[in-house]
């Protein structure tokens, strides 16, 4: 009995541990998802085995010939057995042929493979930049999906508060029952919100989940704020840092490179190789020793179609370094004037429009309690409070996503 109850105890613990594993954390800050999606992203890690295969070209092209080996035994009479004699009658050729490449053939692909995994390895690198920056992104819009979902219960709260104070002032007599009536129908804005938060999060959070790569996340939540950092910049110095940093205009670089290891490539396989073949020959009781000199004569092929595809491509990958690097400058340029748009209407927004939007409803509401306005300009006043809140929220996030925007457009990380 206690050993069937220790076996118990032991699948449960088992079983809950997996669970555990497969289960998202609770709750993830900006620095623990980006760590997940580095370590389980199936995008990444298909990247990294892609890479490790086209490391592989390295051996291949690190690879000398290998010499051919000929055995050419003749003059057996095998109709006439009597007459076999291998130590006089019979001719035996053995040669060992090796081919001498030219021109550094052997270096020109190891040149090339190499060029071939570094341009691999940058396009690796620029898929991770794409994926972080949809990440960072999709975190910003997961916390605040969280943040219009508060304020969306606060805010139907908060009037259906008001809503129970006028229906006292209703049973007093001191409104009617058409403005009671136009009160409540109000509240209809107000749980639109809340179902419309609510399905925002939901979709947030199933969006943020599937770029971890978790299958269920129901549970899973983000941890942040919106809370607009200070930092300083300039344009000039995001621009050289955007060039020392981009994947994609490293790789546009590199392939320059690997594209001008190919031409040499190209070049090296136009040159004529040298085939070597030394012989040992014994025909009766005759032994003789030779050597064979073979090499092609290259009248017509040259390798010239090879050389001149390897030129035009040479050429191609510089026009397109040129047209990537005036790409960056663009990139860098068009984030920055949308992070300086956000934080200016950000900046509007938390020193004036928010608080004066605050000071209009109070104000509104002390009129409307006392019979000083009517009830259209206090519900007014309500609803110009509500909108000004969420587009202070939003803007807050708009200069939170304008920065990782600059943040992927320079390949570099410019939150604190």
């Amino acid at each position: 009995m206690k050993k069937l109850l220790l076996m118990l105890f032991a699948g449960m613990t088992f079983a809950a541990s997996s669970l555990a594993q497969s289960a998202p954390p609770q709750r993830l800050t900006l620095e623990q998802a980006l760590r997940i999606l580095r370590t389980s992203s199936p995008i990444l890690r298909a990247n990294h085995a892609h890479l490790e295969a086209v490391q592989a070209g390295e051996v291949t092209a690190g690879l000398r010939v290998n010499p051919v080996a000929s055995l050419a035994n003749q003059d057996f009479r095998v109709f006439s057995p009597s007459k076999i004699d291998p130590a006089n009658a019979q001719e035996f050729t053995d040669s060992l042929a090796y081919v001498f490449e030219r021109g550094g053939k052997r270096q020109a692909r190891v040149n090339s493979a190499r060029a071939t995994s570094t341009v691999q390895r940058d396009l690796n690198a620029d898929a991770q930049r794409q994926l972080e920056f949809q990440l960072k992104t999709a975190f910003v819009g997961f916390v605040l999906a969280k943040q219009q979902l508060a304020l969306a219960r606060q805010n139907l709260a908060e009037y259906q508060q008001t809503e129970e104070a006028n229906q006292l002032r209703l049973s007093a007599g001191d409104i009617s029952q058409t403005d009671f009536d136009r009160i409540r129908i109000d509240e209809a804005r107000y749980q639109s919100d809340l179902f419309n938060a609510q399905a925002a999060v939901g979709q947030a959070r199933a969006q943020f989940g599937a770029l971890l790569g978790y299958s269920d996340f129901r549970t899973l939540d983000v941890e942040g704020s919106l809370e607009v950092p200070q930092i300083a910049l300039a344009l000039d110095s995001l621009n050289a840092t955007a060039l020392d940093h981009r994947t994609d205009y490293l790789g546009a670089r590199d392939t320059v490179m690997k594209n001008s290891a190919d031409l040499k490539l190209a070049q090296a396989n136009g040159a004529t190789d040298l085939t070597v073949q030394p012989e040992y020959k014994r025909n009766g009781p005759d032994n003789t020793l030779g050597i064979t000199f073979s090499f092609p004569l290259r009248v017509y092929d040259r390798n010239q179609g090879e050389k001149l595809r390897a030129q035009r491509e040479l050429d191609s990958s510089r026009f397109a370094e040129n047209a990537v690097r005036l790409q960056v400058f663009s990139d860098v340029s068009q984030a920055w004037e949308a992070y300086q748009s956000a934080l200016s209407a950000q900046h509007l927004y938390s020193s004036d429009y928010l608080q004066r939007a605050k000071d209009v409803r109070e104000r509104m509401t002390f009129s409307y309690e006392h019979g000083a306005t009517n009830l259209l300009d206090y519900l007014d006043a309500v609803r110009a409070y509500r909108d000004v809140e969420l587009a202070a929220v939003n803007a807050n996030a708009q200069v939170l996503t304008a920065i990782h925007q600059l943040s992927f457009a320079t390949a570099t990380e410019l939150l604190p």
